[in-house]
């Protein structure tokens, strides 16, 4: 089944919405971007005008004190001759406020405004067609006061091309953000759309199925496939296991069970009942109900997260705790039992009382079936990858091809199929092992066997 066919017109709807929502706050915030670009443009080119006339007015006063009055007027009639359809206007006045030079007919009031429409200019003459009103300026030169104008059409025309340029701009930017926002928002959701047909095959029964992810990919969508990817896996392992604890006590507990039975009913029918009868019945119970156990204990470590009660404890400390108790019945086996620790801590991350199960199980297992006279030998070291810890004995060992098997629920190997136990230890402890992070694997011992399990840092 395609996995995006499930995306109908409401979820095209909504990738749409999503885009034009985004694409209308990106052409808002450009919009004010290209605003003050023009507001800033403006001022700008408004202060170059002003700094002209500052600079004009520098030149003639340095004309003045060169060449004196006559000079002064000279060159303000000519520079108001020059300028083409008054352009530029200029008057000179003196200190009685009477007009020496200019192509201004009349003074202003006091005080000069900064901009004049051109109509209320008093001017003698043809105006630039473009020219709307003038920047005025006022300085001293001398004992004179000389007021410039200049056209605003300059400004206007660099503005207008400013303008169009800003709009096309605007409009660029806006047409293509509204593509990329249409293009992201679908891709975005055909994305989801693939998340959740997966989830939705999921809860139909395909837990094999899972998300597509892109091996490089490292946004948002692809973290949150990659832990949905790994949660279904985990949850499909789960439910394997679960299901492998069905079929393993159906098929396990079915011959105790049946025997069982079969004692009761012997015991039902017989006249008499011996306490021999009756402690093998109990015997069996106990039995069962401790293979109960082993398997809840096995459910709660894979089932729970006890990392939150986990501690920094002293792999040292914890492995002479357990041989010394198991050094009795080694002796009464005829099994030497002996460690091998470094002097320093050796500090592991986890669970004391599960550790310490853990290495129990292990130890437990070895003098269970390694004969009398057998050595087994409990080590602990550092390496760079972390602390490590091994187990070995040179007893009998475990057929290659047990070794895969071997920490299965209920596996019995071939040579262990007649001595006590449920076939849980291993399990238990692989399931410990897996709760923290460790790796514990099996191996030949040449003779015997070496179980080693590897602590990360």
């Amino acid at each position: 089944m395609d996995k995006h066919a499930r995306k109908g017109p409401s979820a095209l709807r909504t990738s749409i919405r999503l885009s034009l929502q985004y694409s209308f706050l990106y052409s808002v915030l450009s919009a004010l971007v290209f605003a003050l670009a023009y507001w800033f443009t403006q001022y700008e080119v408004q202060d170059w005008v002003l700094d002209q006339m500052r600079s004009d007015a520098g030149t003639l006063v340095e004309i003045f004190e060169l060449g004196g009055d006559e000079m002064l007027v000279d060159r303000v009639d000519a520079l108001a001759e020059v300028s083409f359809q008054n352009a530029r206007v200029y008057q000179l006045l003196n200190s009685d406020g009477a007009i020496v030079s200019g192509n201004l007919s009349s003074t202003f009031a006091s005080p000069l405004p900064d901009y004049l429409p051109a109509q209320d200019l008093p001017l003698a003459g043809e105006i630039h067609d473009e020219v709307t009103g003038y920047w005025l300026r006022a300085d001293d030169v001398g004992p004179y006061l000389l007021i410039q104008g200049t056209g605003d059409h300059i400004v206007l025309e660099i503005l207008e091309a400013l303008g169009m340029a800003l709009v096309v701009g605007y409009l660029a930017v806006v047409i293509l953000g509204l593509i990329v926002g249409i293009r992201i928002g679908r891709i975005t959701e055909r994305r989801i759309a693939a998340i959740s047909n997966t989830l939705a095959e999921v809860s139909a029964g395909n837990l094999a199925s899972r998300i597509s992810t892109a091996p490089k990919a490292r946004d948002d969508l692809s973290r949150v496939s990659t832990e949905i990817n790994s949660m279904l896996g985990q949850i499909k392992r789960l439910l394997e296991s679960q299901e492998q604890i069905s079929n393993d006590i159906a098929h396990d507990m079915r011959t105790p069970l049946q025997h069982l039975r079969q004692r009761l009913e012997k015991l039902r029918d017989s006249p008499t009942i011996r306490p021999d009868d009756i402690s093998a019945s109990l015997d069996q119970t106990e039995e069962i109900i401790a293979t109960f156990n082993a398997l809840l204990r096995i459910a709660q470590i894979e089932g729970s997260d006890r990392r939150e009660r986990f501690g920094l404890y002293d792999l040292c400390e914890i492995i002479a705790n357990v041989t010394e108790v198991f050094e009795p019945a080694a002796e009464d086996a005829g099994i030497e039992l002996t460690t091998k620790v470094p002097g320093e801590q050796l500090e592991v991350v986890g669970d004391r009382n599960l550790l310490t199960q853990l290495l129990s199980n292990l130890v437990e297992n070895a003098i269970k079936h390694c004969p009398a006279g057998s050595k087994v030998l409990v080590l602990a070291e550092s390496t760079l990858a972390g602390p490590t810890l091994r187990i070995t004995d040179n007893g009998p060992g475990i057929a290659r091809e047990d070794r895969e098997r071997i920490f299965r629920r209920f596996f019995r190997g071939e040579k262990s199929r007649n001595s006590p136990g449920n076939g849980l230890g291993l399990a238990l402890a692989k399931a410990i092992c897996d709760l923290h992070g460790a790796e514990i694997a099996v191996s030949e011992n040449d003779p015997g066997t070496t179980f080693e399990i590897s602590f990360l840092r």
